[in-house]
């Protein structure tokens, strides 16, 4: 694994700076660094041209000494387009069109990639850095149509004239606003525009950017900073697209998402891994991963050592091809005053080597949590609100805590939410339906709609569930000692968010696993229910919501369990059984394969592998299939199918 060091350059003391950098990149091992022009916890607004000038003649002078050191010079433009706003003097301010967020408040010092002038700025910038030839030029993630303090999108008069248009019809930012959230087919429509014209600007600029760079040197590889796919989605965003717009004839770089901004547990740590590998997924394999490893505002007070070290350990399974590093503040303090943290880079660098070396082939391997291109255009508007339009994926980490392997592709068994399933062809559809398939009350619903019913093995009643309630699990042969158990529907909360929890009639032919009960524990209908359908594939249908107030027990995990190994037909490469907070991470290769055991909690707890295959441990040592995990640790031991 090779690392890069991500440093921000103070002007008045780069020199001082030149000689902290050379000592640890050569005591730390630390092949690279990325220059960064702006201290984010001093501003985080674009700078005017002739700063970026002098930056750029003072890389210019610590790329000459970083190349006779051996150390690769790369550029990281902190700001370009503004992260979040800040009232600033007017000669701090720059003249091009100012981002209007959903609170309709114009920004003062964030703008508007549509807008031509901020375009030809950005040129100029990348311009001026490409003359200093770095190896890479990276471009950081406020390049996009939202910023980090608005999550929803720009309303500003260029955006709103873009739209206007595109449609034939005058509208506003605030009516623009107003119009996205609405279920009609007009709503939709302006909703559809709204994001083509976020993209089209996007690329439009990129576009712009790499003619600037590489005018200059074809060599330099320029890269974007991900947002994460529910954020590239609500922006029309073709990440795969956009990443190649940038890098011109050059290979792609992408650092995806994969961050931890202070310590965490459970979900949030699975989550590490999982928002990554989603983002992932969504690339061709020409991209080079190249993650990043932020510790802001960079602090152990908020982020420990362990954290962090268990973060990029997690970033190599994934499949990071690079790890990046912005684990030190950005104020210019010395870097031996944080000597614990120099020390974990260097002696953390071989065991994430092996791990690297381990996943180098693999594919992850599990339920398939499929993601569908479009989602977005297809949210119903359940609230009538702005939310509706943020993707909702709790299943994404609920699954791995519960021990059941996933990845973000379609697999043997697969799990389908109501949004995704609008995005499938009937022809799609029909192709998910022949393998093992996990769908939520919305994608049962739509499947009824669409003429599937017969092959889920339900119809629709109409009805819901209207009052507090609960879920009780029916037998023991999915249930084991928890059978009889209630869980709460959590239906107090879902009724404020305008969630249903939909009644079906199943088929006599239906496994009914769990039934609704009043809080007189009176039944209200049948609730989890399995279908073998005619073309040969299995069906689990959950009505109720996949959240953690639903899920996050060890009866489900249990129930979940047997749900998975019957959808595969008894043919799962791996599971694991009643191991609380234990998450797998599964990837497989020619003849092999590697499991990952992740600790998410704080206890010491007890690991029950499901499996036919061999364990070894990474010495090739036999490994049993049951033992106990310390706290937030990462095991790793090689599957071998012979």
């Amino acid at each position: 694994m090779s690392y890069a060091l991500r440093v921000v350059i103070h002007e008045e003391q780069w020199e001082k700076q030149l000689e902290d950098i050379v000592w640890i990149c050569h005591t730390a091992n630390i092949e690279e660094v990325y220059l960064k022009e702006q201290c984010h916890q001093i501003l985080m607004s674009p700078y005017p041209l002739e700063k970026h000038k002098r930056m750029a003649d003072i890389y210019k002078k610590i790329a000459e000494r970083l190349e006779r050191e051996g150390i690769l010079f790369s550029i990281n433009i902190a700001t370009i387009v503004g992260h979040i706003d800040c009232k600033l003097e007017d000669k701090d301010t720059l003249p091009f069109e100012k981002f209007v967020g959903e609170d309709l408040r114009t920004s003062n010092s964030v703008y508007c990639i549509l807008d031509e002038k901020w375009q030809k700025y950005a040129c100029e910038v990348v311009a001026l850095y490409a003359e200093t030839h770095p190896k890479t030029l990276w471009i950081d993630d406020d390049f996009r149509s939202l910023n980090h303090s608005c999550k929803y999108g720009c309303f500003c008069p260029t955006h709103a004239k873009a739209v206007s248009v595109e449609l034939g019809q005058e509208l506003t930012g605030e009516e623009i606003r107003e119009l996205i959230v609405k279920d009609d087919d007009y709503g939709k429509e302006v909703r559809k525009i709204w994001m083509q014209i976020n993209y089209k600007g996007q690329k439009k600029a990129a576009a712009r950017m790499e003619q600037a760079v590489h005018s200059i040197d074809a060599k330099i590889r320029v890269g974007l900073m991900n947002s994460g796919e529910k954020a590239h989605a609500l922006q029309g965003r073709n990440m795969n697209e956009l990443l190649h717009v940038f890098a011109g004839h050059n290979q792609p770089l992408s650092r995806p998402l994969g961050g931890a901004y202070k310590d965490c547990l459970h979900e949030e740590l699975i989550d590490i891994h999982q928002g990554m590998a989603l983002s992932i997924s969504q690339l061709s394999e020409d991209v080079e991963i190249v993650s990043e490893v932020e510790n802001w505002p960079h602090t152990r007070y908020t982020k420990s050592l362990r954290i962090t070290a268990l973060q990029m350990k997690l970033h190599a399974l994934v499949g990071a091809d690079k790890i990046s590093m912005n684990v030190f503040d950005f104020m210019g303090t010395p870097y031996h005053q944080e000597m614990e943290m120099v020390k974990l880079i260097r002696d953390n660098k071989k065991e994430i080597t092996e791990i690297q070396d381990l996943r180098k082939g693999k594919k992850q391997q599990g339920v398939g949590l499929l993601w569908y291109p479009g989602q977005v255009e297809k949210l119903p508007r359940e609230k009538g609100t702005l939310d509706d339009l943020i993707i909702k994926r709790q299943f994404d980490t609920l699954l791995p805590m519960l021990g059941i392997p996933t990845c973000f592709c379609e697999s043997q068994v697969n799990l389908l939410s109501g949004v995704n399933a609008r995005c499938c062809s009937k022809e799609k559809l029909l192709q998910l339906l022949k393998k093992g398939l996990i769908v939520d009350g919305k994608s049962a619903l739509y499947l009824c709609e669409q003429g599937f019913g017969e092959y889920i093995g339900c119809t629709n009643t109409g009805e819901y569930i209207k009052c507090p309630s609960a879920e009780r699990l029916i037998g023991k042969k999915y249930h084991g000692e928890f059978s009889n158990n209630l869980l709460p529907t959590d239906w107090v909360r879902l009724e404020y968010e305008n969630e249903n929890i939909p009644l079906f009639q199943y088929s006599s032919k239906c496994e009914i696993l769990s039934e609704y009960v009043d809080k007189e524990k009176r039944y209200l209908g049948d609730g989890i229910a399995l279908y073998e359908n005619q073309l040969g594939g299995r069906v689990c249908i959950i009505p109720s919501h996949i959240g953690a107030w639903q899920f996050s027990y060890r009866s489900r995990s249990w129930q979940m369990k047997e749900i998975v190994r019957w959808l595969y037909k008894e043919k799962y490469p791996v599971l694991l059984e009643d191991s609380t907070n234990i998450a797998p991470f599964y990837y497989e290769g020619e003849g092999e394969g590697v499991l990952a055991l992740l600790n998410t909690g704080l206890d010491i707890e007890n690991a029950k592998i499901l499996t036919e295959y061999k364990l070894t441990n990474l010495k090739e040592e036999k490994w049993a299939k049951e033992f106990k995990m310390e706290p937030l640790e990462l095991l790793i031991l090689k599957i071998r199918r012979d």
